[in-house]
């Protein structure tokens, strides 16, 4: 008989890396439990309820609403820990009406914050986007001019819910592929901007008759490799070079036919690998776009680079062998625009970046969608009454610790505190290393000098690595551990170098002193036995 078909991929709550609201003492409970329900273009659907916490990107954090997701319908999601909507407040729900960017720019903790003062606001509301073959960048405040080849120009968007703006005109080896049948007025197709996108994505209809053929099939027809497109956004003319439209690994193009639906272009991953987008949200009312060509000379912030400008990262594995990359706290930013860096998995179809929850800090790789609004974090139940579920003394300190987050410095003590909670407890898992190398120091037993070394050597070189490099965290059970550890202060970390320095000087001396023990000890066992055996002395003096 026939096999029986595979179940179809459901999405698996297991994989993804939970915010625990337990676990934080910034949440906020509201009286009333409200509940969300988010809905995407493919058909996604993720529900949850809402919560209020700290929530921190890059070096900026505030107190703000955002989604517990409990459930989701689509796969994708399996090993991602949650989605980062970074749309315009038009877009947003009315139980989040805050999105994000908003939320870190505002002295005020955003809509729903009236009575919290944000310590860290973001100076200007605008973010940055750029993509290369190998990963993407995000650049918090504005754009970094050393990332393009000419200076921004900025065209005002068609709508207040997303990021699209007019095209006039594509061609291809100067052949005009938007082709108008009326060229006595001005002609134009909204084009979107789209993170969610890998393509360019072009029409295939004729619009209703405005143009003479279909694009996308008129394309087909001349498509020759080695040839740059060539897009005319709100009058200003940008190249899309061969290297970006065309897909090396499948030796085919990233081009694609338009949904029958839709009347314009999809501008995705093709675009931002030639071209520096940068989202302007200054005036909601009034949103801009700037557009700059590239430079192909910059690289998005690698790990272990230490600049002024960028942030060290390093990277580890997740779905679809994403990249993720978690940048170091400290930083000058005297040039107001925080590089964060931003991972692409292996399909070229979506980007993820690090944030935190709570305090101490929950961290988190989501998906980065500019085609939504809402922060959405995969999370467990809230306690009944929160942290004042808990009796006794404890729940003395956690309600008056609740009570300062309506202080001025509020989210900034709270931080603190989280960094001396993570501080503290690297501290014992220290200390519990170091008993545990101890004894099995002391198990090897007499005669083991060469192996103790051996063994001193492995774990100083162990130890070294863990003090230079950055943490992960451990995931919850059955999952994949998406997320990544944020470090705390430099001199924390100043700190624990110098501790493990201090542990390998006095690891190697044990290691020696065991070893010259064991050849001490074997050289006594030697002579003991010599002295038995007279011929065997014998010998040993002809020698």
């Amino acid at each position: 008989g026939q096999a029986a078909a595979a179940p179809p991929p459901h999405f698996n709550i297991m994989t993804v890396h939970r915010f625990q609201p337990r676990d934080s003492l910034s949440y906020v409970q509201e009286r009333e439990l409200e509940t969300f329900s988010l809905s995407y273009a493919d058909q996604s659907i993720i529900t949850g309820y809402v919560g209020k916490d700290i929530v921190q990107i890059g070096q900026y954090y505030a107190l703000t609403r955002f989604g517990c997701a409990l459930d989701c319908n689509d796969p994708h999601f399996n090993g991602v820990d949650g989605i980062l909507g970074l749309g315009m407040p038009d877009a947003a729900l009315p139980q989040i009406p805050t999105p994000l960017l908003f939320a870190v720019s505002n002295d005020r903790g955003g809509i729903e914050g009236a009575n919290y003062i944000n310590e860290h606001p973001l100076r200007r509301r605008k973010f940055a986007f750029l993509s290369t073959a190998e990963g993407a960048e995000l650049q918090l405040g504005g754009y970094d001019r050393a990332s393009t080849n000419a200076d921004m120009v900025y065209v005002p968007t068609t709508s207040t819910t997303e990021y699209s703006v007019n095209v006039q005109s594509l061609t291809f080896g100067g052949i005009e592929l938007l082709d108008w049948v009326d060229k006595s007025r001005p002609n134009a197709l909204p084009a979107i901007m789209d993170t969610g996108t890998t393509c360019l994505v072009i029409p295939d209809t004729l619009l209703g008759g405005r143009v003479s053929e279909k694009p996308f099939s008129k394309f087909k027809a001349i498509m020759t490799k080695g040839i740059s497109f060539y897009i005319t956004i709100d009058g200003h003319l940008f190249e899309i070079p061969y290297e970006f439209w065309w897909q090396k690994i499948n030796q085919a193009p990233c081009v694609q036919p338009t949904p029958s639906s839709y009347a314009g272009l999809l501008l995705g991953d093709v675009v931002f690998q030639s071209l520096v987008v940068e989202f302007d949200l200054t005036k909601p009312s009034r949103p801009q776009v700037g557009v700059a060509p590239r430079n192909p000379l910059y690289s998005p912030v690698p790990p272990g680079v230490h600049d002024e400008l960028k942030l060290p990262v390093i990277k580890k594995a997740g779905r679809h062998s994403p990249e993720v990359l978690e940048p170091d706290q400290e930083r000058d930013d005297s040039h107001m625009v925080d590089h964060v860096p931003v991972a692409m998995s292996r399909l070229r179809t979506e980007y993820y970046v690090n944030i935190s929850v709570g305090s101490p800090r929950q961290a988190f790789t989501v998906l980065i969608d500019t085609g939504s609004s809402t922060l959405a974090v995969f999370a467990k139940m809230p306690p009944e009454h929160s942290n004042l579920a808990i009796s006794g003394s404890l729940e003395v300190k956690l309600h008056r610790a609740r009570e300062e987050l309506l202080h001025k410095d509020a989210a900034q003590r709270a931080v603190q505190r989280g960094q001396e909670l993570e501080l503290k407890e690297r501290r014992a898992r220290e200390a519990e290393e170091r008993r545990e190398r101890l004894e099995d120091l002391q198990g090897l037993g007499e005669g083991a000098g060469s192996a103790a070394a051996a063994f001193e050597i492995s774990k100083s070189t162990s130890s070294r690595k863990e003090a230079m490099s950055l943490q992960f965290l451990r995931s919850g059970t059955g999952g994949t551990g998406a997320s990544l550890y944020l470090m705390g202060s430099e001199e924390d970390r100043r700190e624990e170098e110098g501790g493990a320095w201090g542990r390998e000087w006095l690891l190697a001396g044990l290691g020696v002193a065991l070893m010259v023990v064991g050849v001490g000890l074997a050289a006594r066992r030697r002579l003991r036995e010599g002295s038995k055996d007279p011929e065997r002395t014998e010998m040993g003096m002809v020698t």
